[in-house]
């Protein structure tokens, strides 16, 4: 009898181990599975966390540019004697013309408001949209402290620091002496812009944004200065 229960208690623990070690095997399985799954639940959420900030880093830009632009339409629309680079109206005086060509085409264009002020818009080389306007002879020598003047233009950034414009085209159509007493110039304003946030210029590719303007004012002078 004591051999049998000798017999029978190695038995027993010999089920005993093999039940340890088959539990030790399913958590070591379960602790990978789990790993895994936890893996991809962490990258999925900060793939959704990145693509929700691109989202709303490029629904910024598109509203500050948006502002710009209106800024720059309604200005446009009022505005006569426009010139650019490529095309620069030959009723324009010497000195204006002199001015138009030396600006860098497709990036600048100039044209006069009410009281024959001349207003620039220009691209800068660190991706900004600058507005200049000219400054009087009579007006204080600190007009422009908080801009940039050159050539008797004080410029100011208008678009807003996160906002990066990698490309500009500035177009003047009907500007020709021919036609533009019938019709008066269309500009065509053609911007491509991005975040300035590194993750969106990975993630995105730029987005192009372009209107036209009719301006409602004649080649050589605007109704509102008669």
């Amino acid at each position: 009898m004591a051999l049998i229960d000798m017999n029978s208690n190695k038995n027993k623990q010999l089920h005993t181990v093999r039940r340890e070690g088959f539990t030790l095997v399913e958590m070591i399985v379960a602790f990978g599975i789990f790993t895994i799954f936890i893996t991809v639940a962490a990258g999925s959420f900060v793939r959704s966390v990145r693509i929700q900030r691109v989202s709303l880093q490029l629904m910024a830009i598109n509203d500050n540019m948006a502002i710009t632009m209106e800024q720059m339409m309604r200005e446009m629309r009022v505005g006569y004697n426009f010139c650019t680079a490529e095309s620069i109206p030959n009723t324009l005086s010497a000195t204006v013309q002199s001015q138009c060509a030396f600006m860098i085409p497709g990036q600048e264009i100039q044209f006069f408001k009410k009281g024959d002020v001349p207003v620039r818009y220009r691209r800068t080389a660190s991706g900004s949209i600058q507005k200049g306007v000219g400054v009087a002879e009579d007006e204080p020598i600190d007009v422009c402290a908080e801009g940039e003047s050159v050539d008797g233009i004080c410029y100011r950034t208008i678009t807003a620091e996160n906002t990066d414009v990698m490309g500009a085209n500035f177009q003047v159509l009907h500007n020709d002496v021919e036609i533009g007493l019938l019709y008066p110039p269309r500009i065509v304003l053609s911007f491509s812009i991005t975040s300035t946030d590194p993750l969106v210029k990975t993630m995105t590719s730029p987005i192009t944004i372009q209107t036209t303007i009719s301006a409602r004012c004649g080649k050589q002078s605007c109704p509102a200065d008669n």
